[in-house]
């Protein structure tokens, strides 16, 4: 995969299970506050611009500042360091207190820190938001669909330098899960 190319994802044949999906058509994504976020952020693009940080008004998006991740993006290399993680966000991903950038987390699944980084650098290297579709299992063994989106940010409309990360666990109770 290269920047331009978003990650494989799909049916896992070897396990008879459904995949991580990533980049998947915003019409298949079944979050309301995802699809909401998306239109709030496209109505925040003027010109064929990137909207900024300073055009994303948490008064606007009060519901979803639980679910929020911002990430700030180095170019040389590329990174992204954690500026702010919402409550339900951190409940549902912890990471460990001293962890400053992505390629730092020690606590992802086997193979998904790799993943991670390259779907951010698909959205900031695109410039477009992408969309993607998990699961979780239950400690009762009932899966529920995660749906996440990703959406680039650009202090001068261009040039990305944040990334707004959602995952919807809203309705979701943490005490039903292993987590870490």
């Amino acid at each position: 995969m290269n920047a331009a190319t978003p990650p494989e994802s799909g049916f896992d044949a070897s396990s008879g299970q459904l995949a991580y999906r990533f980049d998947i058509p915003l019409s298949e994504v079944g979050s309301a506050p995802i699809r909401g976020f998306d239109s709030y952020w496209r109505g925040k693009t003027k010109d064929g611009r990137l909207p900024a940080r300073d055009d994303i008004d948490p008064a606007e998006i009060v519901p979803l500042l639980p679910d929020i991740v911002l990430l700030n993006v180095e170019w040389d290399p590329f990174r992204c360091r954690v500026r702010l993680r919402g409550t339900r966000a951190e409940q549902f991903r912890p990471v460990e207190q001293t962890t400053k950038y992505l390629d730092e987390g020690t606590v992802f699944d086997p193979g998904r820190r790799e993943d991670y980084i390259a779907e951010m650098k698909f959205v900031a290297t695109s410039r477009r938001p992408a969309f993607a579709q998990d699961w979780m299992t239950t400690r009762f063994g009932a899966v529920r669909d995660i749906f996440a989106g990703i959406w680039p940010l650009a202090s001068d409309g261009t040039k990305v330098d944040m990334l707004v990360v959602i995952e919807d666990f809203a309705g979701l109770s943490a005490d039903d899960f292993d987590l870490r």
